[in-house]
């Protein structure tokens, strides 16, 4: 795949139920050009099979791992409003997920040196926006809990990292294109 444009690579991260997912469909709308959060459907497909994350988390992480990674490849060959492409979510979080359990490995701190991404807005815990679904594996104090895995692997792996403030969908979605 050769590279056709010089797209800005923005990651939109954070635990369970922050808005990322509000926010990506507010930037679809507008003509961004977003990729979906790979785990629900893949945490869809286990758990229709009886294998949830928490008894299956290597394997569902190699499944998010695949998607995503499909998923930078691509951003690197698209033409996309402002060359600008958002991802709900990065594959340094496949890695978060791995530590908070204490699951991760050599290959799972290994494997976020490839993937370098130019911003990261990072979303904190939100109880009042916080909903339980039966794809969200974690209630809102395992949210909480994985947070601080989340902010550390970006902190230590990248320069610009922006919170995002517990504003209206408008409001973040404005906050977020101002400091592109």
């Amino acid at each position: 795949m050769s590279k056709l444009n010089n797209n800005k690579k923005v990651v939109l991260a954070g635990g369970p139920s922050t808005g990322k997912t509000s926010i990506i469909n507010r930037l679809k709308k507008i003509g961004y050009m977003c990729f979906d959060e790979a785990a629900r459907e893949i945490l869809s497909n286990f758990n229709e099979k009886g294998n949830g994350f928490k008894s299956n988390p290597i394997e569902i992480s190699n499944e998010i791992l695949k998607k995503r990674d499909l998923d930078f490849k691509s951003s690197e060959s698209i033409k996309c409003k402002d060359n600008v492409v958002f991802f709900d979510r990065g594959v340094h979080e496949i890695t978060a997920y791995l530590r908070s359990i204490e699951k991760s490995n050599k290959f799972w701190e290994n494997i976020i040196e490839k993937y370098d991404y130019d911003l990261i807005f990072i979303f904190p815990p939100w109880e009042e926006i916080y909903t339980k679904d039966l794809n969200r594996i974690e209630d809102f104090e395992e949210a909480i809990k994985i947070s601080p895995f989340i902010y550390e692997i970006y902190r230590t792996n990248f320069k610009k990292i922006i919170e995002v403030p517990q504003l209206a969908i408008e409001d973040r979605v404005e906050f977020i294109l101002e400091r592109l």
